[in-house]
């Protein structure tokens, strides 16, 4: 009685600190995203030895998670890898959606655009409530790599995705931000009417934040420059100049220094657009900004005559442009890649709803076949059983009515008379046709059964008697024509006469004579 009580307040115990950990780690989740370093810091003060199972999964996930929200680098997937490796690839449910997600931030983070892309689209898959931010925040991230690697049809359909997902949320901010990126993507893909219009509803909403109020300005002034070209000269200035007064570093400042000096080459102030292209290709290491500096450099060297540096400018820029194809190419190779990896998974799907179904008809077929076979295993036996039943019953109701040889005769001949064989002997002489196999068995196994005990007798006498002896004795104390006794015995009639002989000199002249009365 005592152990009793003592494991079973061992286990209370262990529900009560299991019950505490998962309560942790859901407050944990709650305010992750107010604190994120809190969040780190609650977690560090976790031991992760004693986790196991879903808490260790939790646990994996909220960590991967606070990291990316801090701004922390994250330099490997192991973490995030163990919340996905316990749900899997198709468990439907919150916890396994964001597990995939925190994997697709950690790649994010890594600048794995391919895997990062692939791991959202998962998370995208599994999330059980498709209005929900974390869904919509999963949105805006795959567009965000669709975008890094060119597939802008594809990223344009992630941001008017989220930006819906946001406005029915009632969350401004981020709808606004999910609007700027669409026209990012519309941008992209030089569809700059549509992406005109859309930037210029982000500069009058009042929800966007100030970096993204920046980063429209200068994709305006990018519009401006690729609908107007030569006479986007003023109009560059208008957007340019602000975005420059918004910009914390030389590095965030680069595209407008470019920009800035395209418009000064539109309005001929060559020193000045020399000034500012060169600025802008010195302060950064963006590709696109580059080529835009050296394409602005390479025209102003031969406005001034400076047809060397004109020469140098053109060289570097098929550098540049060298670095895009490759960009370029390894964006169809990420397409390739993310389709491959679809009809892979797809595939994996095909491949084990057949296995199911063919693991299913196999067990049913063996079911279906043993049911089959027990059943007719049980009929042959109950058969068995009941023949050999009847058998020794008529055997013991012919032993019992006389001792007398000849009695026993008359009685096993009236009993073979009523039986089936003597019916089938008559249907035969009627039809006037000869026996079949089955048939002959039949007439044989009657007179074995009904004449057993004259049988053993004449073996008694005569151990050398066959079965065409007992047929022909038995067939004619019966009065079975000679013809029908011939065909039971698939011999000839004269064969008979020599069969008749032999018999003979068998058995004792009274035993013939007791059985052959001509």
């Amino acid at each position: 009685m005592k152990t009793s009580c003592l494991i079973l307040s061992v286990l209370f115990v262990l529900a009560g600190c299991g019950r505490s950990e998962m309560n942790n780690l859901k407050s944990i989740e709650r305010s992750m995203e107010k604190n994120p370093y809190q969040a780190i810091e609650r977690l560090d003060s976790i031991d992760s030895n004693n986790l196991c199972g879903k808490r260790l999964a939790i646990y994996s996930m909220l960590k991967t998670q606070a990291y990316h929200l801090a701004g922390k680098v994250i330099e490997s997937d192991s973490v995030a890898r163990i919340a996905t490796d316990y749900w899997g690839i198709r468990k439907i449910g919150h916890y396994p959606a964001m597990s995939w997600y925190s994997l697709g931030c950690a790649y994010s983070d890594m600048n794995k655009d391919p895997e990062a892309i692939y791991a959202l689209l998962k998370a995208k898959e599994l999330f059980p409530d498709t209005i929900s931010k974390y869904y919509a925040s999963t949105l805006s991230m795959l567009g965000h790599h669709y975008n890094l690697c060119g597939l802008h049809d594809e990223a344009i359909r992630s941001y008017t995705e989220s930006k819906q997902l946001y406005e029915k949320l009632d969350d401004c901010r981020n709808a606004s931000l999910a609007e700027l990126n669409l026209g990012i993507s519309l941008y992209g893909k030089e569809e700059y009417n549509k992406a005109q219009a859309i930037f210029e509803r982000v500069l009058d909403d009042k929800c966007i934040d100030t970096e993204g109020y920046r980063t429209c300005l200068l994709y305006m002034a990018h519009v401006k420059n690729g609908i107007y070209n030569v006479e986007a000269g003023s109009m560059i200035f208008e957007y340019i100049n602000p975005y420059l007064r918004l910009c914390k570093n030389n590095e965030q400042a680069a595209p407008g220094y470019a920009l800035k000096g395209i418009a000064f080459y539109y309005i001929h102030n060559l020193d000045s657009a020399f000034y500012y292209l060169r600025r802008a290709h010195s302060s950064t290491n963006d590709l696109d900004t580059r080529i835009l500096a050296v394409e602005g450099l390479e025209k102003v060297a031969i406005q001034l005559r400076n047809y060397q540096a004109a020469w140098n400018q053109q060289i570097l820029n098929e550098e540049y442009q060298n670095e895009r194809k490759k960009q370029v190419s390894q964006s169809e190779i990420t397409q390739i890649r993310l389709q491959h990896s679809d009809a892979m998974q797809k595939q994996k799907i095909r491949s084990r709803v057949v296995r199911v179904i063919f693991v299913g008809s196999l067990v049913l077929t063996i079911v279906l076949a043993s049911l089959i076979i027990i059943s007719i295993q049980r009929d042959r036996r109950r058969e068995t059983y009941y023949l050999n039943k009847y058998d020794d019953l008529i055997k013991k109701q012919i032993e019992e009515k006389s001792n007398s040889q000849g009695n026993r005769l008359m009685e096993a001949c009236d009993a073979f008379r009523t039986g089936i064989a003597f019916n089938l002997v008559n249907d035969v002489a009627m039809q006037h046709r000869s026996f079949r196999q089955e048939e002959r068995d039949v007439v044989i196994h009657d007179i074995n059964l009904y004449f057993a005990s004259p049988i053993a007798n004449l073996r008694a006498e005569a151990g050398k008697l066959g079965q065409q002896d007992i047929t022909l004795i038995f067939c004619n104390l019966l009065g079975i024509d000679q013809d029908l006794v011939a065909d039971i015995m698939c011999t000839s009639r004269s064969n008979m006469r020599s069969i008749k002989s032999r018999l003979r000199a068998k058995i004792s002249a009274d035993t013939f004579a007791l059985y052959f009365k001509d």
